[in-house]
């Protein structure tokens, strides 16, 4: 079991606690803190941590990150992103963060504030799935009163992050002007908040089981049934959309706009094909099919030198890789001293795929192949002297194909998608 240890008195305790029942619940202990370089104190911070796990004998890790300070979602949901990123890399069974009662209260409220749904509502669960192992909150239902008695009983030694008195933080606001008005007139509200948590996670539990239904019987891995969609009830048809955009790893868009997309995917005639942007993606209708694409997709055109690299990365991602090889593929002697694009479809190429058959539009062979339109820009052409000699799909032109015992090379296409799938 890994401690994420801050160093503040909450994870502190933890550390304590969980350190105190390792032997007799027979797990081994360790703790990570994470070094978000975000405040002059930082290294101190990290220094602290250091010596509290020796006292205790707990091996520590320090992951020093970098956080974007410019962000659609705000300096804090960056250090989050790379937090979590850090846990999920560790590789361990479980992760035990330190939050409370009260942070579950303020969470709630601030996604209420926010005209969350019940998945936000829901707040923060005692376990969940993170990478192969889980993340647990041992502390989410006992109040920051309690831990901070605790940790002045047992002489603990923390920090306080300057940050926490920032108001410019909506978390620090809430703790500072709103929970002790609250307190004054509702002493139970935090138990209330997490009452109410719960049962918008019964909520959206549920909301999630019939989504699965629903989804089982209309959506494939080629998209959503925009006829099936449009027979459920408009309630239905909008969490079924929701929750494959979730499984879509979509954003969620504000339920206006859900909505306005779902009427536009499913009232649209046939022979139209709607398109409608929610941030970095795009939902497409073309043949009755309703797919999610990267908005992007086909909005620039791009060409590279094919030099016999036997990796060449494309600009969205995908990979092109070359095997050689003996008589599949391309004639490798067509290649040699030529001038080798790899590009996407500009308009107004031909492709001949068999020797008995004319040279055609690819896009018309395309449209017979039933590729929607957006995909066909992003399709890579390889090319020599402006004659397309390769598309992913269709084949090798015949005047190029390798003959047998010929020396070849095969080319294919991978989806990629991260640094990591790099060339």
């Amino acid at each position: 079991m890994v401690v994420g240890l801050s160093g503040g008195v909450d994870s502190v305790v933890l550390l304590e606690a969980l350190s105190h029942c390792a032997e007799e619940f027979r797990f081994t202990i360790g703790a990570l803190h994470v070094h978000h370089g975000l405040s002059p104190n930082a290294d101190a911070w990290s220094d602290h941590c250091a010596q509290l796990c020796r006292d205790r004998g707990v091996p520590l890790a320090i992951e020093r990150v970098t956080v974007a300070r410019h962000g659609g979602g705000g300096i804090e949901a960056a250090a989050r992103s790379v937090r979590y990123a850090a846990y999920r890399s560790l590789g361990g069974d479980c992760v035990a963060l330190a939050h409370n009662l009260d942070d579950q209260a303020e969470t709630v409220l601030l996604q209420l504030l926010r005209g969350a749904g019940s998945d936000g509502l829901s707040g923060m669960p005692f376990v969940r799935a993170l990478g192969a192992g889980i993340l647990i909150r041992p502390l989410i239902d006992v109040p920051r009163r309690h831990i901070e008695d605790f940790g002045r009983v047992r002489h603990l030694r923390w920090i306080d992050d300057e940050s926490n008195i920032d108001l410019a933080y909506a978390r620090n606001l809430l703790r500072a002007e709103v929970f002790p008005r609250l307190e004054s007139h509702y002493p139970g509200y935090r138990d209330a908040l997490a009452r109410a948590a719960r049962n918008a996670a019964d909520a959206a539990a549920l909301a999630n089981v019939v989504a699965a239904q629903d989804l089982a019987a209309i959506a494939d891995a080629d998209g959503i049934d925009a006829a099936g969609l449009a027979s459920l009830d408009p309630l239905r048809a909008a969490n079924a959309l929701r929750r494959w955009l979730r499984d879509a790893g979509v954003s969620m868009p504000p339920r206006v706009r859900l909505e306005e997309a779902l009427r536009q995917l499913t009232d649209a005639s046939p022979d139209t094909s709607p398109h409608i942007v929610l941030g970095a993606c795009s939902l497409r209708r073309y043949r009755g099919r309703i797919r999610a694409v990267p908005r992007d997709a086909s909005a620039l055109n791009w060409s590279l030198h094919w030099l016999g690299q036997d990796c060449l990365a494309l600009p969205d991602g995908r990979r092109l890789l070359a095997h050689r090889g003996v008589g599949e593929g391309i004639a490798r002697a067509r290649l040699e001293g030529r001038d080798v694009l790899v590009r996407n479809r500009r308009g107004g190429e031909r492709f001949r795929g068999a020797t008995d058959r004319p040279r055609r539009e690819l896009k018309k062979l395309f449209q017979e192949l039933g590729f929607a339109p957006w995909e066909r820009g992003r399709i890579p052409l390889l090319c020599v002297a402006d004659q397309v000699v390769w598309v992913p799909g269709l084949g090798v032109d015949p005047g190029y194909v390798a003959a047998p015992g010929e020396a070849s090379v095969r080319f294919e296409l991978e989806p990629g998608g991260g640094p990591e799938d790099a060339c």
